[in-house]
């Protein structure tokens, strides 16, 4: 008996890791059953992002954006006509239980694509299981550079912009908004991203402004949202101004304890991430900001002028009533690159459904239309767009009653972008990078906006 039940136990498990293998085996459709060239039943997604915890709303928002879009286009009759089948997950937990959930939704659940994660410490651990089992992975948010530049990766993509995108455009924003900075400090997590987006900025200011003097760079405990000694220390140091890439309910938690202390009215406060703000605090959001949703505000492109945007803003605020802030645009362009890049690859291979290897490939020089306006993902499988910066100000938004943003700029993909191959901060620090200046023209019934 026992013999009986070790070789059943035996069989069951070669039974496994012959399934996981097939599973993984380069050429798989890329869909849910079927053979290589024969269209699917489906295709099964999953959506991560933060569910609990205190980056619950930031993360609410990009499911929700990714539920309403996947709906649209299932109702338009999905991709190739095939229609998506999608699951949400929760991101939150520890790097293993992040890591240990992925194979699950590969392995056990067989998803043909995962896409999400916002923390950069989860998708720098992912990364690497995706190439191993062979599994097309969409970052949405995740913004550390490292990603690719530290990896060369086969099956993950980063349908949004990364980190040097919004520390660059804010660099150049601080730079022209205040010219005669002498004086800088910065607080930021104590983590790969906080790190890294410091690092971005200094970098790029240093190449704006080489006089500058950092006069204090605090790192509190990753999502502390207790911020009392450090809103001390900064105010004792009286900078020009102050960096920051807190973000979601944390960043929420720093603006309101450094408006209780007047910092706001000190100094320039420049939050990489802060557009969230509008939609978690509102009115309460202080004037005088500097900010941007990691080089993204959902009023550009101009909603009276880009068809898309208005649409999207229109169908997200009638279905959850309340504004899209950055993370909701950032999962719809990676809903939107994946049905470009299969339909690029269906096409590449003469209408047959496509393999993962080849929807994987089809991302590498794609570009595609968004209510976030024009993406382009590089042959490197990272991406590309504009970086938004403006000053929240003091005209209301009419329906939500958030402080609308004044003195935009826009900063276009090649300024706040290292070409493929080239190494981020020698990139910043060459002189071929173009310096600040400003022109264009205003967007007609907004704020001003003008090409930087």
């Amino acid at each position: 008996m026992m013999r009986t039940m070790r070789l059943g136990r035996l069989a069951g498990l070669m039974l496994a890791t012959t399934l996981a293998g097939v599973a993984c085996m380069p050429g798989a459709p890329a869909g849910g059953g079927g053979s290589a060239g024969q269209k699917p039943a489906e295709i099964k997604v999953a959506m991560v992002d933060f569910q609990s915890g205190g980056a619950a709303k930031f993360g609410t928002a990009a499911l929700n954006a990714g539920k309403l879009t996947f709906d649209q286009l299932n109702a338009a009759g999905g991709i190739g006509g095939v229609k998506v089948n999608y699951q949400t997950v929760d991101e939150a937990g520890t790097v293993d239980q992040v890591v240990t959930n992925y194979r699950r939704l590969v392995l056990d659940e067989k998803v043909d694509v995962v896409m999400g994660y916002t923390s950069s410490a989860n998708c720098l651990a992912v990364a690497p299981v995706a190439e191993e089992l062979k599994r097309l992975t969409l970052i949405h948010i995740c913004g550390t550079y490292r990603l690719f530049e530290e990896n060369n990766l086969k099956y993950v993509v980063r349908t949004g912009a990364h980190g040097v995108t919004d520390a660059v455009g804010a660099a150049l924003y601080a730079a022209q908004v205040k010219p005669n900075l002498q004086t800088v400090a910065a607080i930021n997590d104590d983590y790969a991203w906080g790190r890294d987006s410091w690092e971005l900025f200094r970098a790029a200011l240093l190449k704006e402004k080489p006089n500058v003097q950092i006069k204090e760079e605090l790192w509190p405990r990753a999502f502390s949202g207790e911020y009392s000694a450090e809103l001390s220390k900064l105010q004792a140091a009286k900078p020009d101004i102050i960096h920051t890439s807190l973000w979601g309910g944390h960043m929420d938690s720093f603006i309101k304890q450094a408006q209780a202390r007047g910092l706001f009215n000190e100094t320039l406060v420049v939050m990489t991430t802060g557009e969230t703000g509008l939609l978690t605090l509102g009115k309460d959001v202080p004037p005088g900001v500097a900010m941007s949703g990691r080089g993204h505000y959902m009023y550009i492109p101009d909603p009276e002028q880009n068809a898309l945007n208005k649409k999207f803003i229109a169908d997200y605020t009638a279905a959850y009533n309340e504004i899209p802030v950055y993370p909701a645009h950032r999962m719809v362009q990676a809903v939107t690159g994946m049905k470009a890049a299969y339909e690029k690859a269906m096409k590449a291979n003469g209408d047959k459904w496509p393999t993962q290897e080849q929807v994987a490939e089809a991302f590498q020089d794609l570009t595609y239309e968004t209510p976030s306006g024009t993406i382009s993902t590089k042959v490197n499988h990272d991406t590309h767009q504009q970086s938004v910066y403006g000053i929240t100000g003091t005209r209301p938004d009419p329906r939500f009653g958030f402080p609308l943003l004044e003195q935009i700029q826009i900063f276009p993909p090649e300024r706040v972008n290292p070409p493929p191959g080239q190494k981020t901060i020698e990139w910043i620090s060459t002189a071929g990078r173009p310096r600040s200046r400003c022109g264009g023209a205003a967007r007609a019934g907004s704020p001003t906006a003008r090409q930087g």
